[in-house]
């Protein structure tokens, strides 16, 4: 069976000599694993298309075990972010959120568009934020909103949160000593945390969350995607170890 579908590509591995096994982020069909054949030799019309971060429409047979990348049409090559260090590593981290917490298939719409648009804020010079409101609407789509609303212990509603639990949520006062897992966090961060998971990603950049707030999401929502995943990502590392040390 052929199918074409529009996609973004996660990573890529090696397979042979010249061919590659490219992994996808598809609007129609979820995540999809697929050998491009010669694609690593200099003069084959897939090596663009199947560049990791490439925003592309793409033919492809369905296999027993693997299918097959037949054709490629790039849309947005987001090559910047192959040639920049600090975008790569940026980028990587994206993509490895994506490979890591998504199954093979079940399509998503809106996780096909937060990764796109995200990669298009990102490019624009705005990872930064575009990483924070990433990571918080990802783990929305996926069904682990962390509690911002009510305390995750006591579920009372809290107005002027201090306290994040990598458990999950916000902590109000009275609670915080008997949930694990609590970082203090400034009543700034906790209200650009909200606005961060309700804004319109179309608006996005009109945003500016000064950097010590934006420090401050990306240290607790780490500690939160590291609880979730059970096991570190090699991406983020890589990412922390590029950042400027205090």
């Amino acid at each position: 069976m052929v199918y074409n579908t529009e996609g973004i590509v996660l990573r890529t591995r090696n397979m042979g000599e010249a061919d590659k096994v490219v992994t996808l982020y598809t609007r129609d069909h979820g995540k999809v694993s697929a050998a491009a054949r010669g694609a690593r030799r200099p003069r084959s019309r897939l090596l663009g298309p199947t560049q990791v971060f490439t925003h592309g429409r793409y033919m492809l047979f369905k296999g027993r075990q693997l299918d097959t990348l037949s054709q490629g049409e790039i849309i947005h090559s987001y090559q910047k972010l192959r040639e920049d260090l600090d975008d790569m590593a940026a980028a990587m981290y994206l993509t490895e959120l994506m490979d890591l917490f998504l199954e093979d298939g079940e399509p998503s719409p809106d996780l096909f568009q937060l990764l796109q648009m995200t990669l298009q804020l990102g490019s624009a010079g705005r990872f930064p934020l575009a990483l924070r409101i990433f990571e918080l609407r990802l783990m929305a789509l996926l069904g682990y909103e962390p509690q911002l609303q009510q305390c995750l212990s006591c579920g009372s509603q809290v107005m002027d949160a201090v306290a994040f639990s990598a458990e999950g949520g916000v902590v109000c006062e009275n609670c915080r000593s008997q949930v694990s897992r609590i970082r203090s966090i400034g009543k700034g961060t906790y209200e650009w945390m909200k606005r961060l998971s309700q804004w319109d990603l179309e608006r996005a950049a009109i945003l500016h969350p000064s950097p010590a707030v934006l420090q401050e999401i990306q240290t607790v929502m780490a500690e939160y995607i590291a609880f979730r995943l059970d096991r570190p990502l090699k991406s983020l590392q890589f990412l922390q170890s590029l950042e400027p040390q205090p």
